[in-house]
């Protein structure tokens, strides 16, 4: 898998044997330049791989050896360019998701009517059917080319970034929409995302490009616990953490201690500040800190009496005095 420019041949990506299947959504992860994009277009047929084939079940050959048509009848795609349709109405633009079964003046009947109503229901945007698109915010106007990717009633749906322009809130609800819609729909849906935490959350499998460009795939929970996550990034300015299911700064640390606290969002809480002040987490470290609410800390060290602090930043102002 790669890609020709002139004389030259660039591989990306090499043996690779990988499957699809409907009611599952599967997410495409790794580093920027890694070959994402080039595995997409590959399997949407933008592009032919440099060797091997893509196929899809019930029609047994080579999607490339297809015509256009042909293959929009299979493969639905959402791009991670911004739509320039501002202006068509909603319902108008998801109409041209039915462009592979109208004839050439591209007129809809009753029946493609009802399939662009059903497009537009499942995402939850019928509201908004005679808006222009112009009018719609990016989390809008991207549901909107899912219906329409919908509208082609095609059994592969496969996005590129659907998440890259969207606030935390739209991302959230753009994956659950789209695990939604695998399951539901019975659809297979491949996306690329750098959202690893709400891909671990919500994708059913994973396909995972690491940093020497070796692809693995499985369930998600399979491939999590495998260890290969650690091996996606190639900056030693990041790890993935483990209790956390998401990647976090890598911060350099002139002490460390240990810390005992129960309350989950207390101790993430305290993790943090004690990194961004130079001081490490480790459960055998000598200093002792207990941690019994956010305005009560016990400070213990070797040959030192216990120290009592009220607050977070009297707790690292303490420590900064404290030698190991």
């Amino acid at each position: 898998m790669g890609y020709r420019d002139r004389c030259q041949t660039t591989v990306l990506l090499k043996g690779l044997n990988l499957q699809l299947r409907r009611g599952r959504l599967v997410a495409l992860l790794g580093q920027n330049g890694a070959g994402k994009s080039t595995l997409l277009r590959a399997v949407t047929c933008a592009t032919r791989p440099l060797a091997g084939y893509v196929e899809l079940a019930g029609v047994g050959v080579d999607l490339h050896q297809l015509s256009y048509r042909e293959r929009s009848r299979l493969v639905g795609l959402v791009t991670t360019e911004r739509v320039l349709a501002g202006a068509l109405t909603v319902r108008e633009l998801v109409e041209l998701g039915r462009q592979p079964y109208t004839g050439q003046l591209g007129r809809l009947d009753d029946h493609d009517h009802e399939v662009v109503d059903e497009a537009l229901e499942s995402v939850g945007i019928a509201h908004k059917r005679e808006a222009m698109i112009a009018d719609l915010s990016d989390g809008e106007r991207q549901k909107v080319m899912i219906a329409k990717a919908l509208a082609q009633r095609t059994p592969l749906i496969v996005l590129d970034e659907p998440t890259a322009f969207l606030d935390v809130a739209s991302r959230i609800e753009m994956m659950t929409l789209l695990h939604r819609l695998a399951h539901e729909q019975g659809k297979a849906i491949l996306l690329s995302s750098h959202d690893i935490s709400q891909s671990l959350l919500l994708a059913d499998e994973l396909w995972v490009i690491t940093a020497d460009r070796s692809v693995v795939a499985g369930p998600t929970e399979e491939v999590v616990l495998s260890g290969i996550m650690g091996h996606v990034f190639t900056s030693e300015a990041l790890a993935f953490n483990n209790e956390l299911g998401d990647y976090e700064a890598v911060l350099p640390t002139a002490k460390s201690v240990s810390l005992d606290c129960d309350e989950p969002l207390l101790r993430r809480c305290l993790i943090a500040a004690l990194l961004r002040h130079g001081v490490g987490v480790a459960p055998a470290a000598n200093i002792r800190v207990r941690a019994a609410s956010p305005t009560r800390f016990l400070v213990e060290s070797p040959g030192r009496a216990s120290h009592e602090v009220s607050s977070v930043p009297a707790l690292l102002a303490h420590l900064c005095r404290v030698d190991e």
